[in-house]
């Protein structure tokens, strides 16, 4: 069994380095047989490290934590976290459930919530993979392929894919 994982496509992480990504992100999953597509949704709150730092956008119950129309269009289940990583302990029990055999990757940040979750998945020991040019930074794109660098170094190049591969 197969699973897409769609982290954090909200209206409050689009901007001129990620807005490509949700209509790519739909006609891939639409083009693809996965078993189930998940999404998440990270949810600012005045309780989250990122708010305590200062940063105060995709505040929970807001338009910018709302998922991408395009991504709440194709996603089964979603996932609310208030931490980087998917890893939340209703997300693990969900996949725990399921038995998925591989995990595909894919969304926003690539330098902060994909790659803090697929060094998670990996660590796990599930079988996971970075769809690379389905996945984007906010802060541009040095940012995205530095953190693509990270990954292909610590989980192997092979675990990085382009959406064109033949591999669902």
């Amino acid at each position: 069994m197969t699973c897409l994982v769609i982290i954090d496509m909200q209206n409050g992480f689009m901007n001129e380095y990620t807005r490509h990504l949700p209509e790519k992100i739909r006609q891939f999953a639409n083009a693809n047989h996965f078993d189930c597509i998940l999404a998440t949704r990270y949810c600012n709150t005045p309780e989250t490290p990122c708010y305590r730092d200062g940063w105060t956008d995709c505040m929970s119950h807001t338009i910018d934590a709302q998922l991408v129309p395009e991504v709440a269009g194709i996603a089964g289940k979603v996932f609310d976290k208030h931490i980087y990583s998917t890893w939340t302990p209703e997300f693990a029990e969900f996949l725990h459930h399921q038995q998925f055999e591989k995990l595909y990757f894919c969304g926003v940040n690539t330098d902060c919530c994909v790659l803090v979750s697929v060094l998670n998945c990996y660590d796990r020991n599930q079988e996971c993979f970075v769809i690379g040019d389905l996945c984007a930074s906010t802060l541009g794109d040095k940012i995205h392929e530095n953190a693509l660098e990270i990954i292909r170094g610590n989980i192997t190049p092979e675990r990085v894919l382009k959406k064109d591969s033949a591999f669902v």
